[in-house]
Formats: C-alpha cells, structure tokens, sequence
C-alpha cells in the first residue's frame, strides 16, 4: 500500500481544491458515474448543455448573435442535437480574425487566455472560463484512471511543452509536487542519445505508475531502450497524446515496457476528445463536455467506419464558446457498444496530426509539437507555417502572413531558430500563399526526411 498515495487522493487533493475554489473532487465523481449512462442519457445532457450554451452565446458574443442571426437560428428554440447543422462550422482563420467578439462576458468566472501553434501550423489565441479549466481537468483524471493511475500515484511526463506540466519554482509550489501531485517533468523538445540516458536513470530513480508523453517522444524512448538494451524501469501503463499513434509506434512502445498503451486525442482549444479505456481499438468520446461531429466531404455526417473530419462542440466553455470547430483532424464513427461498458460514443482516430521530429547537426532531436507552441504561437502575424528539413544542415520556414505580419517576424523566427538547433545550421524563411495538403488530407506541421532513430 502506497501511503504517501493515500494523504494525497484523500486529504491533500481535496485540501486544495477547496484552497483553489475548484470543484474537481465533484466533478470527478460525476464523471464517474455518467460514463456508465446509456447513450441516450447522455444524449440528454448534452442537449441540456447546448441550449444552455447557445442561449448564452446568443445573448453575450456579438460574434455568436451574428452567426446565430445569418442562420436563422432561434437558441431558445433548439430541439435536437441535430439543429447544430444549421450553423457554419467555425475554422481556425474564423478564430485567428474574431477572437474579441466571440468573447462571451456574461459568464461569471474569469477568462483564462491561452493559445497554441496546432499540429497543422495555424497559431490561434483563445479564452478558457474557469470553471472549463477545472472541468477540463476532471476528464483528464478519469481518463488517466483508466490507465491504471489515480490520485497521489507517481507519473511521468515525457512532454515538450513546458508550461503544462512545468517545475514548480515557490515553496508552496515544490511542497505540492512532491506531497501531491508526485510527477516529475522529462523534457522532450529537444531530444539526444545523452537525453535519453538521463531519462532512463531518472525513471529507475523514481519508479513512476504511468508515463504520460507526446506519442513521438515516447516511440523514440522505447526504441532508444530496444537498441542499447540494459536495465530501465517498466510503468504499469502509458499514456499517449498530443501526436498521431501509429500501429507500429504502439507494437514497440508496448513491447518494451511490457504494458498497454492508452492512447488520447485532443486540443488544446477543446481539451480532451477522445481516449481509450483499453477494450477495443476505438477511443470514448467526453461526450459530458462536448459534442463531436464527423463530416464526409458533402458536410454530411459520416457513415460508421467512414473517414471524416472532426467538428467539436465545447458545451462548458461559455466565457468564449467554441462552437462546431474544424479541429482539423481527421476520424471515423463507431458504432455499438464497448466491451467495457460505458455508454460514451466512440471514434477512431484515421491517420490523425502529424508532427515530425527534426534534426540537429549536434545530434539533437528536435520536436515538431513543441515547436507549434514554443515558435509558431508566438510569432506575429503568422496565419500557417510548416518547418521542412531537406538536408540535414538546413531547415525552411515555409509562412502563410496572416493581417498582422511584417518583416519582422521573419527576423524573430530566424532568430529563434537557433535556440532550438544550434549556430551551425542554415535557416530561411519562405512566405507562400498557402501550404499545400499532405496526401492524408492533412496539414503537416514540420516534415523532416531523416529518421530520428538512425542516431541510435
């Protein structure tokens, strides 16, 4: 029995809830009861949240009432899940251009603002209530159960995006991570065979329940193993996120550390989609909190086993509703019920983000989903970028300008390069119209013609 696990599910965690005004605790027992509902059940609660939603939208953005009025929508009067057809859906340029009117103020809890790069390249700023945040937060838990951890259990992030799982710096801080929260953070924006060394002795060090890692960074760590071989630690399980899993990534991942893999889709804007619960190869959907449509090329929804493009429906965040927005990711339906019981709908992810790795001439190994956050989000006026690596001594910005651009930006990003790959590399930025498709239908981010693996 892990004590230290115990204090911190059912003394610290709650403390602190309580000390932040969150709801979590709450929150999580309702989700674990509503997973188990019948389809229809939550069909009705997802009505409920969306009349709730759109009522509110209807009367506090000035961009909703706008949207609402072009399409003759009534929120008042919404029946069905199915009346959502009846507005546009909302992209990414839709976000980029309108992020003040689509504001809605009237929400009592205070605006969070974030922002992201996005596996397809096209930076967005955007606003979170806090209540969603809190709520946001819950779903990840319970998914994270799923897996084999729970509260006051340890983890491991291999993560590159520092700011989710960042060190903690006061006091009251590093008390909380070491009593309560028992994670500890392995930064993988920047990857290398010493790297790799370090995380292996780090993970035998603190003997971890779960991994929690970009699908990428993990692959390469378990490949890294497979090839030198020697002692490392095995979690009970892995949790995989924020890139696409291939089957082949998931066989090595799972054959090295002797453990399943439960694989997450989501976004930053929407917070969790989708996860696995292990049964089966398809993900439940947090349909709680959310409504996700798949769409055939005709706006139609996809037939059950037909590749669409995701649609989501963010029922919770009222302070800047997100509604049917183009994640810009690409699914099919699944029907039937789930050998594990839950009621939630289910989804499978069809060739999904893309972010490849890049490569330093130093031998580092650099992210491609780090970089959508770390460089892209960040730099002004850039409506889409994709980094491409022909030769190993050369990486190329390709931008789409968006309305605030200037030349500038293009001297900050050849400016920021460097912190990522060194002094020794060439770098050019490269403004275009637009970037093309790749062959899946998807905007890739960084696409790099060198394996990572070869340096192993």
């Amino acid at each position: 029995m892990d004590l230290g696990a115990l204090i911190s599910r059912h003394v610290l965690f709650p403390l602190h809830s309580r000390r932040e005004g969150s709801d979590i605790p709450r929150l999580l027992r309702e989700l674990e009861a509503s997973q188990w509902w019948t389809p229809s059940a939550l069909a009705d609660l997802q009505l409920q949240r969306l009349r709730a939603l759109l009522v509110h939208a209807g009367h506090n953005s000035p961009y909703w009432r706008d949207v609402f009025a072009a399409a003759d929508l009534d929120p008042e009067r919404v029946q069905d899940l199915t009346d959502l057809r009846r507005l546009p859906t909302l992209s990414k340029r839709d976000l980029q251009k309108n992020r003040e009117r689509m504001r809605a103020p009237g929400h009592p809890d205070r605006l969070l603002p974030d922002k992201t790069g996005g596996s397809t390249g096209e930076p967005v700023e955007f606003d979170l209530n806090e209540g969603r945040f809190h709520y946001r937060k819950a779903v990840a838990i319970r998914h994270d159960r799923w897996a084999g951890w729970d509260l006051g259990r340890k983890s491991a992030y291999l993560w590159g995006h520092r700011q989710d799982v960042a060190a903690p710096k006061s006091t009251v801080a590093k008390l909380r991570a070491r009593l309560m929260d028992r994670h500890i953070v392995l930064d993988t924006s920047s990857l290398s065979v010493e790297a790799f060394e370090a995380f292996r002795q780090q993970l035998l060090t603190f003997e971890p329940d779960v991994y929690i890692g970009y699908a990428n960074a993990v692959f390469l760590y378990a490949r890294f193993l497979q090839e030198r071989g020697g002692r490392y630690h095995h979690p009970r399980g892995v949790i995989t996120s924020a890139e696409y899993l291939a089957p082949e990534q998931r066989a090595v991942i799972e054959s090295v550390f002797g453990c399943p893999v439960y694989d997450r889709y989501g976004s930053r804007e929407t917070g969790l989609v989708a996860s696995e619960c292990g049964h089966g190869d398809a993900m439940h959907v947090a349909d709680e909190s959310i409504v996700v449509e798949i769409l055939g090329p005709d706006g139609e929804p996809a037939a059950p086993g037909e590749r669409g493009r995701v649609v989501v429906t963010d029922l919770l965040n009222h302070g800047m509703p997100l509604i049917r927005y183009e994640i810009r990711d690409v699914a099919s339906p699944v029907t039937g019920a789930c050998p594990c019981g839950r009621g939630l709908s289910r989804l499978q992810m069809a060739g999904g983000r893309v972010t490849d790795f890049l490569l330093a001439l130093d031998g580092r190994i650099v992210s491609g989903a780090s970089l959508t956050i770390y460089l892209i989000a960040n730099a002004r006026g850039v409506a889409q970028a994709q980094l491409v690596q022909d030769t190993r001594d050369a990486v190329t910005v390709r931008v789409v300008p968006g309305d605030e651009y200037e030349s500038s930006t293009a001297e900050w990003i050849l400016g920021e390069l460097p912190r990522y790959f060194g002094d020794d590399m060439r770098f050019s930025v490269e403004e275009v119209a637009e970037i093309p498709l790749a062959a899946s239908g998807k905007h890739r981010f960084s696409i790099s013609n060198f394996d990572p693996t070869d340096l192993f």
